[in-house]
């Protein structure tokens, strides 16, 4: 199913396509940066949409003889429907570029860039194929998910609040999970490691399945599919340029390990579908301390729940309460006869009674 082209697009997106039509604007790129420019716009039939609002507001449609704007958002369409493999035909329509007027000297800057080269370069020479090397940092905000497909066909869905960076080259894939929660679908590739770098945690996975949660110095990884080979305690991923030498726990399908800066602890049976219900718009909890209910609810809403009686910390909550809508979970806290909930401006205040 194609995803609606009103959608609205992530900031983080915008402003790397912004970032890259400023660079096209101000000369001609170098090889190794159209190289980097086309890797980045195959990453994502995201990106190529991004790019073209960004085109859109630079420049003047086309007149007669160049693409029309159904034709723009039929083969937009078609680019992010994953239906085909190889390059999105361009039919009945050959484009041509479009001179760039001059800057005027008042007021604010006129539109350009021709819709129909961006479409060219874009739709004919981005959507079929990849290269061999990828990068890229993605950002999610609060309530904010994201789902990115790597050159390789590998997965990953972003949480809400999550900062990730993509460090693919020829022998490597690897990727340093900044902060939040991550779900992981490895393709096989046994040449090429998939690596995790969180804190000191690195997760070592190959045609696998998990969840990577990072929350301060710990890093809870669960296991869907497969095995993964877990390091802890060691240097931060920004200082790791390669694989670890040797993996001291093993953590397979259901279990999960809590990975620490002083080592990796035991893995354990996994409660799954807790640690996987942000991935279907739940928050999930099992006799979880209610400073982690808000910790997982303050990812997933633009409200914070403050907890303004110390004692709460360690209240027990169970159930199963929507993460698109924090309604259902104040509700909950409020027909506790324990708790006082105030609710003011962007803060929900919890107390004890």
């Amino acid at each position: 199913m194609t995803e609606p082209m009103n959608e609205p697009l992530n900031e983080q997106i915008l402003t790397e396509a912004s970032a890259w039509f400023i660079e096209y604007r101000s000369g001609p790129l170098s090889a190794s940066a159209h190289e980097e420019f086309m890797a980045w716009l195959r990453r994502s039939p995201e990106h190529i949409r991004a790019y073209l609002e960004v085109s859109r507001g630079y420049v003047e449609l086309p007149a007669s003889g160049e693409v029309p704007p159904p034709e723009i958002e039929r083969l937009l369409a078609k680019a992010r429907s994953r239906e085909t493999d190889g390059v999105v035909a361009l039919e009945e329509w050959t484009p041509r570029a479009t001179a760039l007027r001059p800057p005027p000297q008042k007021g604010a800057l006129r539109r350009r860039l021709a819709v129909a080269a961006s479409l060219f370069l874009v739709l004919g020479g981005a959507v079929g194929g990849y290269l061999f090397t990828q990068r890229g940092l993605y950002t999610t905000g609060p309530g904010e998910a994201r789902t990115v497909t790597l050159e390789d066909a590998s997965r990953i869905e972003l949480n809400a609040r999550t900062r990730l960076r993509v460090r693919y080259s020829a022998g490597l894939r690897e990727v340093d999970l900044l902060d939040g929660q991550a779900l992981f679908q490895v393709a096989k590739d046994h040449t090429r490691p998939f690596i995790v770098h969180s804190g000191t945690a690195q997760v070592r996975a190959v045609g696998t399945e998990f969840d990577v949660y990072r929350r301060g110095p710990d890093t809870t990884v669960t296991v869907l599919e497969g095995t993964v080979a877990v390091v802890g305690g060691s240097n931060p991923a920004s200082d790791s340029t390669g694989p670890p030498a040797a993996a001291n726990v093993l953590v397979t399908a259901g279990e999960q390990a809590v990975i620490s800066p002083q080592g990796s602890g035991k893995p354990r049976a996994a409660n799954v579908s807790a640690a996987t219900a942000w991935t279907r718009g739940q928050l999930e909890f099992e006799e979880t301390p209610l400073s982690e209910v808000a910790d997982e609810f303050n990812r997933s809403s633009t409200r914070t729940l403050v907890l303004k009686s110390p004692q709460l910390a360690q209240m027990r909550i169970n159930g199963v309460y929507s993460s698109v809508d924090p309604t259902s979970l104040i509700l909950f806290l409020k027909s506790q006869p324990d708790l006082i909930v105030t609710e003011e401006g962007n803060e929900i205040q919890v107390r004890a009674h």
